[in-house]
């Protein structure tokens, strides 16, 4: 958990804030989700100028992170290709695409971060600043 004096809803807002700053330094319009351990999202954030599908896809990517207790860049590269449609079409909240992180306290998931609207290797390196920010 996050320690006694930072609550995760604050955590889960500088995550946020550091993607904000991570996609206005590189004029890239994102939407940047934080969920909690339960699956409940708990900041979000969708810049001006992003496409509203963005906002679904930061939800599919983050809510993988925790139920797969690992990024989705890495499990993106574990399922062929042909096989990431199918599993999103049997399970829509799945996304097995780049750009989301577990977020880990004391060896334990407490939450995660998805990141979309830039190319996939853009929302992997926003999601793992915005991690490096709320793990220092």
């Amino acid at each position: 958990m996050p320690t006694e004096n930072q609550s995760f809803l604050a955590l889960a807002q500088r995550a946020v804030e550091t993607g904000l700053a991570w996609a206005r330094e590189r004029d890239v319009r994102m939407t940047f989700v934080v969920m909690d351990v339960t699956g409940t999202v708990c900041a979000v954030a969708r810049m001006d100028g992003s496409r509203r599908i963005t906002y679904d896809i930061a939800v599919a990517k983050a809510n993988t992170a925790l139920a797969f207790q690992a990024s989705t860049a890495e499990l993106a590269g574990r399922v062929k290709p042909e096989n990431k449609i199918a599993i999103g079409q049997l399970a829509p909240k799945i996304a097995f695409l780049g750009g989301a992180v577990p977020i880990v306290r004391d060896g334990a998931i407490v939450g995660s971060i998805g990141a979309s609207g830039g190319t996939e290797d853009q929302d992997v390196e926003c999601a793992e600043a915005c991690l490096a920010a709320v793990s220092a």
